[in-house]
């Protein structure tokens, strides 16, 4: 699995949404917890990055 990441993670800001904690302010400006904002949208674009949904 590391390696499929490390593979598919040299284009875009994916950096960006692995140094966002939980519990941190979102990154796209709500001002809302990024758990309860954008994470689960994230995952669901890393994941069909991926190849896994």
């Amino acid at each position: 699995m590391k390696f499929l990441e490390k593979l598919f993670s040299a284009g875009g800001n994916t950096a960006k949404k692995e140094e966002i904690g939980r519990n941190e302010l979102c990154h796209c400006g709500s001002g809302k917890k990024y758990k309860r904002c954008c994470m689960e949208g994230d995952e669901k674009k890393r994941r069909k990055q991926l190849g896994l949904a």
